[in-house]
């Protein structure tokens, strides 16, 4: 076990940095490198940061502050969530060196973007954002190492497409060197920055190329990480004719005004994600503060509707009763916001560098006290304090990592005790026609899982329907049980047309609502490819003319210019963009592309769930392990259990895994023979239902028994 670090110890670059902070006049420089601190920079930066500030001039100080308070504009955009990324990112260019027309010229390349905009792939405190030259690597582990620690050394996130690049196109000989050479480059093993910076199937990825013993096998196609949205330019002709398109959409827009709301979007900011074993989930603790606010926003208008100064009064002492209630429902929300701030993604990173730190400490001193010291005295003294020497260096890292972990929790509580639980949200409500079909939309959405104010959501005025869901349902020619399904599903997620762009799906679509997702390349993405394959000439009309396309690594967004955004920024460009919302919401009001959802989503959330083969270990008539491939069709056959399960995988995403995992568990358990499914499979489906259940949002499982599922084993008919 590592050594403790005593409690308050603070690393030399804490204090120094705290020390160069102190000096810094209070202002809008300050500010934005104070928040940066809380949102994860590191001490060393911070402390170079502080450096470079100290040394400018009066007027290169106010040229500063101009671009800081114009982070995250455009033109064409109101002030983005993801501004104090901008302000981190030009902080750092000014430690870099940046001044003058250079960090203007920076400035204008990101203003307005998010993080995944290619400007932002340029790191300036890396010595090649300098004046410095470096020398060229000797070798291909050299290049490898360098490449290796540039991907993973980024401020906005790791490259996992450069990280698999580097690791597999290496001869399997090489690794070891690479590995040792990554080490000495930063100090950490490189296994352990693989598990500290990827994730899931990319760690598993990289970790197979770290340790395969020969060529890789083919792998999927690299998921464009946030940093590979590159841009680059299309033929004059393609984007003149998208030009002429989006020019063909009218929009009507009206200022409804501004609005108080419940505060949801800081609160997604600091827990984006929602689990539904949370107690209470997010959606149960921020109802009754989206009350509060509306009960206040009422008490509101009746001291503006009051005529006499009697009614006047009565009606302030109301309101005044009703702020008091929002404060006390937002003080519940700061409390909830306490207990799960481990679960913030800066803080789940800061925490895991303390680990890795403390792994490594802990490794050090078993491999010391293993050491055979020298009998020679002199040697045996220079063999103590080299021991010294990289233990205290170990521990030092350890002391580092605490320390910044805990300025970004410091930071992060500093904003949970600052929460405001209501905030003013100006209202604009669009009228849409797009190829003839109009739509209507409007922005401020305020739900339990907004993350944007100027995101929007809405669908067509006509031709779309819960009728229309259901008529169009009957014309498809699937099955009764298959068609109530869906029917109950979209009672949940909404109707074809149906587009809402404010939570973490970034944009979702359709009457089963996929989502581009965190990457640009999620469900909504594979729908697309799947129409441009089936029906080129329905995509072309409903997507390709708007310079809406898809790719293997995610959605793609020709701009009229030329530019052409991939994953993440094309994602980001649309969820903000009337016209281009308006496109999804028109597709979804053609009967064509009404077929091509249904189509979809049945062969892909429910046959594709049902067919999840699943490998299981149980037991013969002899007692002896015996192993099987069942599908969670073979056990899966009521009504019900199909119905929670697609449901699961169209809300989460996990229908099947979660359904294969309880499958699995019960053979073992019980240590069935699978080849006599049909005598234990019942039993086996309440424990899968069971499973199914705990995954779920209570709210969705009330619905669909609502619906009138039926519980019977094989009352689901295909």
């Amino acid at each position: 076990m590592a050594a403790p670090v005593a409690a308050g110890a603070k690393a030399p670059a804490q204090r120094k940095m705290e020390q160069q902070l102190s000096a810094l006049p209070d202002g809008p420089t300050r500010q934005a490198l104070l928040k940066a601190l809380s949102n994860g920079l590191s001490p060393t930066d911070a402390g170079a940061i502080a450096t470079a500030l100290g040394g400018l001039s009066p007027a290169q100080q106010k040229d500063l502050s101009t671009l800081l308070a114009k982070a995250g504009l455009s033109t064409k955009a109101s002030p983005r969530s993801d501004a104090d990324a901008e302000r981190t990112f030009l902080l750092k260019a000014v430690a870099g060196g940046a001044s003058g027309a250079t960090l203007k010229r920076l400035a204008d390349q990101i203003r307005g973007r998010p993080p995944s905009h290619q400007g932002f792939s340029f790191n300036p405190l890396s010595a090649s954002a300098g004046t410095q030259k470096r020398s060229a690597p000797t070798s291909a582990a050299d290049a490898a190492a360098a490449k290796l620690k540039t991907a993973m050394d980024d401020i906005w996130g790791t490259d996992e497409a450069a990280v698999f690049q580097a690791l597999e196109g290496l001869d399997p000989s090489q690794l070891k060197e690479v590995a040792q050479k990554y080490e000495k480059l930063t100090g950490m093993p490189l296994e352990d920055a693989l598990n500290l910076e990827l994730e899931g199937a990319d760690l598993k990825r990289a970790l197979t190329a770290l340790g395969r013993q020969g060529p890789a096998a083919p792998t999927a196609p690299v998921q464009a990480s946030a940093k590979a949205a590159a841009t680059t330019t299309v033929s004059a002709a393609t984007a003149s004719d998208i030009q002429k398109n989006l020019d063909g959409i009218q929009v009507k827009s009206k200022d409804e005004g501004t609005l108080q709301r419940g505060n949801a979007v800081e609160l997604n900011d600091l827990i984006p994600r929602n689990v539904a074993t949370w107690k209470p989930p997010k959606a149960k603790l921020y109802a009754p503060l989206k009350k509060a606010v509306e009960a206040r926003n009422k008490a509101q208008a009746a001291v503006n509707a009051a005529t006499t100064e009697p009614a006047k009064k009565a009606a302030q002492e109301k309101l005044k009763a009703a702020d008091a209630t929002v404060q006390a429902e937002g003080e519940k929300v700061k409390a909830w916001l306490k207990d799960h701030i481990g679960d913030n993604p800066s803080l789940r990173h800061a925490t895991a560098e303390v680990k890795v730190a403390e792994r490594g400490l802990s490794k050090l001193e078993k491999q010391q006290k293993k050491a055979k010291v020298p009998k020679d005295p002199v040697e045996a003294e220079k063999f103590r304090q080299s021991q010294k020497t990289a233990l205290d260096a170990a521990k030092a890292k350890v002391t580092d990592a605490q320390a910044r972990a805990k300025t970004v929790k410091d930071g992060l509580l500093a904003r949970v005790d600052a929460y405001a639980p209501m905030v003013a949200v100006k209202q604009t409500r669009s009228e849409v026609t797009v190829n003839g079909t109009t739509v209507t939309m409007r922005d401020g959405r305020e739900t339990a899982y907004t993350n944007s104010w100027s995101a929007v959501d809405g669908g067509a005025v006509s031709g779309d329907s819960a009728a229309q869901v259901t008529s169009q349902l009957e014309k498809s020619g699937i099955s009764e049980d298959r068609q109530k399904i869906l029917a109950s599903i979209s009672g949940l997620e909404g109707t074809f047309s149906k587009v809402n762009t404010w939570d973490i799906g970034r944009v979702s679509w359709g009457f089963t609502q996929w989502t581009l997702g965190k990457d640009g390349n999620g469900t909504l993405a594979g729908f697309m490819r799947d129409l441009k394959k089936t029906d080129p000439a329905q995509y072309e009309k409903s997507f390709g003319k708007f310079g809406l396309d898809v790719d293997a690594k995610g959605v793609v967004l020709t701009r009229p210019d030329g530019t052409v955004l991939k994953g993440v920024a094309a994602a980001e460009a649309i969820r903000t963009d009337v016209k281009l919302a308006a496109v999804f919401m028109a597709a979804g009001a053609d009967p064509a592309m009404q077929q091509a959802q249904i189509k979809y989503a049945d062969e892909g959330k429910i046959s594709g769930t049902r067919n999840t083969s699943v490998p299981v270990t149980g037991k013969d008539a002899e007692g002896k392990p015996k192993a099987a491939k069942l599908k969670l069709k073979d056990v899966v056959t009521s009504e019900y259990g199909n119905a929670i399960m697609t449901d699961l995988a169209v809300n989460a995403g996990s229908g099947a895994r979660v359904a294969a995992a309880a499958l699995e568990k019960y053979v073992k358990d019980k240590g069935v023979d699978p080849a006599k499914v049909k005598e234990w499979g019942p039993d086996a489906e309440k424990a899968i239902i069971a499973a199914l259940e705990g995954a779920s949002r209570s709210e969705r499982l009330v619905h669909h028994r609502e619906a009138g599922f039926s519980k019977a084993p094989n009352s689901f008919a295909d």
